[in-house]
């Protein structure tokens, strides 16, 4: 298996390695999903499906915290998420009811 992290051939920062994973989503879902994702920023839903997997690992792995996930952050930010959307979303993460707000 491939180490998770490989060293930037370019700079000290670290890549993360991602593979491919297929899903086969209802219209339905796909549709709600494009809403949402427009409404918290993001340009495609696969960010906010990605933020989404994170809140559920959160929720059973109390070591991990999404605020301290510089690599997905750093993500978001070239991707052209505004620092405000990234900052409403980690407060978000700390209110009872996620996303929903």
């Amino acid at each position: 298996m491939i180490s998770p992290k490989i060293k930037n051939k370019f700079s000290n920062h670290p890549e993360i390695i991602t593979r491919p994973v297929h899903l086969r989503l209802s219209e339905d879902i796909i549709c709600h999903l494009e809403d949402t994702a427009g409404q918290h920023g993001f340009r495609r839903i696969q960010g906010l499906i990605r933020l989404y997997i994170r809140q559920g690992l959160d929720r059973d792995n109390n070591n991990y915290s999404l605020a301290k996930d510089t690599l997905f952050i750093e993500k978001l930010r070239k991707k052209g998420v505004s620092q405000s959307i990234i900052d409403e979303a980690l407060a978000d993460l700390n209110r009872p009811n996620g996303l929903d707000g």
